[in-house]
């Protein structure tokens, strides 16, 4: 994306004479712009306005959002940064970085190639489901709503579609197969709170539209093998400009490289205690099939958030804001197919009350046998370090804190840098600081972290076009055990969030990072450091770093 180096006009000039106000100005038409053009990113955030409403995929639509990114990105290169604010400088690379991912995604034509438009209209209708737990009413008004709305948005997506990426299309199938079971939980939801004569046919029109979208899509020629690939400079730039990072490719190659040796040498330590010769997995399936899980698996998730959360307090390693709340909660019946064994809705980023949902998903009520109910029930084995990732004080925690934040338009950036390397910094404190004794848990989280250490590598090499999707999946399954099926489908998330897989683990790192300079190197508390890597929002350490330190 280039700029337009010439001189703005005078009424630019005159305006910009005071920066600050005029970046403010800036941050307030564009995001108030974008909530009123994206209704369902408006209801994710909390606002009511958007609420029963899909918005629009047309072509006019596309171009004019990518118009208004071109703007605001040549007002963004007129102010004068010397005028600006340290929290300023943060919001400014936050936007700079959104908009010009965005700008390259439509230059390279990703709306061409990615069929996502079901998966846009299936996660708004779980949203709804999910809010229809405390607001049945209201949720039922919006559901019928975005059916509604759903032949026309789907076919308004379909003439965007020219040459659907070959990885992209199969997921799509995916989706379009998972789709009848979604609006048969609507089905159930809406016949259960205030049913209207009128739900059979909106929930047949969406599934008819479902059904044409995924034809039009498998009747297209397929783009290219490994169109997904964003090349080298591209993901170069990602790095820099979503990450924070100053590293080159050859650089991030070859610091994954080392961690994998790293990790693996910690990891081959933490398993000679139980043997010689003992592998990981072996490790943690002998762990997992002697674990009695209780049959109340609500509750004792319940209990252990609580208690995780009492030993961080404890060991006064983050502060808990008041006003936060986080319930934990049973998937419901008709939902229970649509979520893994546990999971994490954190609250919008303008919602009034931030309370997050720790969902918990028991398939062993489904089960009739005592050896299947407790199969299913060993499925949630490590409880401790799925608190703390999804919980306290992970991801809870951390969104609830950047919900807060008194720059309103912080709250509309999330880097995956942050808010993953958080997580796995959670997971790291919760082995140092032996919330949980268990002996397996040093190995559990090292192996986890390797996995971690992998990603940054098959990321790298996904996007710059030097592994295929069955390279990728290759290497997880050799370096890791993967199975096939549970590799591609990691793989396949990889291909559509480039820099997201790697993040993980190089957030991990820029924390540890961190530590070591304000912990050792100033005296800093474990709370100390922790509160003030929080209170910046979800943005890259390193611009933290740069414009949150005295």
């Amino acid at each position: 994306m280039t700029s337009n180096d010439s001189s703005p006009p005078s009424k630019c000039r005159t305006r910009n004479r005071n920066p600050s106000r005029a970046f403010e100005g800036l941050l307030d038409r564009h995001f108030e712009g974008i909530l009123a053009d994206h209704p369902v990113l408006a209801t994710l955030t909390g606002l009511r306005a958007g609420e029963g409403h899909l918005g629009h995929a047309s072509i006019t639509f596309i171009n004019r959002q990518q118009r208004r990114r071109q703007s605001v990105l040549q007002s963004l290169d007129q102010l004068t940064p010397t005028g600006l604010t340290g929290e300023q400088h943060l919001d400014r690379l936050a936007l700079r970085g959104q908009l010009l991912k965005d700008c390259e995604d439509h230059d390279r034509g990703r709306h061409r190639m990615d069929p996502d438009a079901l998966d846009h209209v299936l996660n708004i209708l779980l949203h709804e489901l999910q809010r229809g737990e405390d607001e049945p009413a209201r949720a039922a008004k919006n559901l019928r709503s975005l059916l509604s709305e759903t032949p026309r948005f789907l076919t308004e997506a379909a003439t965007l579609l020219e040459h659907p990426e070959p990885v992209w299309r199969r997921m799509l199938e995916q989706s379009a197969a998972a789709a009848p079971s979604l609006l048969s939980s609507a089905a159930t939801f809406l016949g259960r709170h205030v049913p209207s004569q009128m739900d059979a046919a909106l929930l047949r029109s969406a599934g008819r539209a479902f059904n044409c979208y995924r034809d039009h899509v498998l009747s297209l020629k397929p783009a290219p093998e490994s169109s997904f690939a964003l090349g080298p400079q591209r993901l170069a730039r990602r790095v820099r400009d979503e990450l924070g990072l100053d590293y080159t490719l050859g650089q991030i190659e070859a610091l994954a490289e080392s961690e994998i040796a790293r990790v693996n040498g910690l990891l081959d330590r933490a398993c000679r205690r139980f043997g010689r010769n003992q592998r990981p997995r072996d490790i943690l399936e002998r762990a997992r099939s002697e674990w009695d899980p209780p049959e109340d698996l609500l509750s004792y998730y319940q209990k252990e958030t609580a208690r995780v959360v009492h030993a961080f307090r404890g060991a006064r390693a983050v502060t808990f804001p008041p006003g936060e709340s986080l319930v934990v909660r049973r998937v419901p019946d008709f939902m229970r197919h649509l979520f893994p064994t546990a999971a994490y809705s954190a609250p919008g980023a303008f919602e009034k009350r931030q309370r997050g949902i720790f969902w918990v998903n028991d398939l062993s009520v489904t089960r009739r046998t005592e050896a299947d109910k407790l199969r299913e029930r060993r499925q949630h084995f490590g409880v401790t370090l799925t608190c703390a990732h999804e919980a306290y004080p992970g991801h809870h925690l951390q969104f609830s804190i950047a919900n807060r934040h008194p720059r309103r338009w912080r709250r509309m950036f999330a880097h995956a840098v942050f808010y993953e390397g958080w997580t796995l910094w959670c997971e790291q404190m919760t082995a140092d600081l032996k919330v949980d004794a268990s002996p397996w848990l040093p190995v559990q989280q090292l192996h986890d972290a390797l996995w971690r250490c992998h990603r940054i590598l098959v990321d790298l090499r996904l996007q710059t076009g030097r592994y295929s999707h069955r390279q990728a999946a290759r290497h997880l399954e050799r370096a890791l055990n993967f199975t096939r099926a549970r590799a591609e489908a990691d793989v396949n998330w990889y291909t559509g969030s480039p820099a997201v897989p790697m993040s993980y683990w190089l957030g991990r790192l820029e924390n540890e990072r961190l530590r070591h300079r304000l912990m050792r190197g100033r005296g800093w508390s474990l709370k100390r450091f922790n509160d003030w890597l929080l209170g910046f929002g979800t943005l890259p350490q390193a611009w933290i770093e740069k414009y949150g330190l005295d």
